[in-house]
């Protein structure tokens, strides 16, 4: 097997400090090979290696400038270090790229989150009117209502997220204070991020609020930039605590 087959299989189980060595040790011997940089630039970034991911994205982008998935996660990594001009500059790359995928809309929206408000619903709503079913559009679009004072347009796009993924506020025991999921105490839900990560899941986004067991889950601007499988697992994992 070689370096790059190995450092792709740890890649998948997460162990990315592992995978780094190898992709570089294939890099030296294979230069500039797209596979080797593209995954050393997503493990870069996995361990908060940030800028040297966006080089090795770079160098991609300058060999594929039509690849929109190069311009998002390069995007992303920009968003990490807080350079959300340059995250933003991607984002709108990718869009234009791909007018149809929602996930370019609700990518972008994440990030405008922080500079533009309004810009940020615009880009929700596109992304719910390509993808009617995607509850985490709709979570982050209600937040950024609730934001603008628009308190009634924001828990009818709550009551959508939490329609997709099962949740049903009504239904919880007002009167169970602590539950155990997978082992994990959910007394008050005030340290979310501690008990997703736990499930190895987090939610990165620092306008995250804090919430109770009696608040819905569109408290939480949860994160897009997440594989389809994890953001199941993780919107699971939500649903699991508070239909207890």
């Amino acid at each position: 097997m070689s370096k790059l087959e190995e450092g792709k299989k740890l890649f998948e189980t997460q162990k990315f400090e592992e995978a780094l060595p190898l992709f570089t040790a294939f890099l030296v011997e294979n230069n500039n090979h797209g596979d080797a940089l593209f995954f050393r630039g997503l493990c870069y970034r996995k361990v908060g290696k940030f800028q040297d991911s966006i080089n090795d994205l770079s160098l991609l982008i300058n060999r594929l400038p039509e690849e929109a998935d190069l311009y998002s996660e390069r995007g992303v990594s920009y968003y990490h270090l807080k350079n959300y001009i340059s995250a933003l500059a991607d984002m709108d790359k990718a869009v234009a790229l791909q007018p149809e995928n929602p996930y370019r809309y609700s990518s972008r929206a994440y990030i405008k989150a922080y500079t533009d408000i309004d810009g940020a619903i615009a880009d929700y709503e596109k992304a719910t009117i390509l993808d009617p079913k995607d509850e985490i559009a709709y979570n982050n679009l209600g937040l950024l209502l609730e934001k603008r004072g628009k308190i009634k347009d924001a828990q009818d796009k709550f009551k959508k997220s939490n329609d997709i993924i099962g949740y049903d506020p009504n239904k919880r025991n007002p009167e169970q204070n602590s539950v155990e999921v997978d082992g994990v105490d959910t007394e008050t839900m005030k340290n979310v991020d501690d008990r997703i990560d736990k499930a190895k899941l987090s939610a990165e986004n620092e306008n995250s609020t804090e919430t109770n067991p009696k608040e819905s889950i569109g408290k939480v601007m949860l994160d897009v930039f997440r594989d389809k499988e994890t953001r199941k697992e993780y919107l699971s994992f939500l649903k699991r605590i508070f239909k207890k």
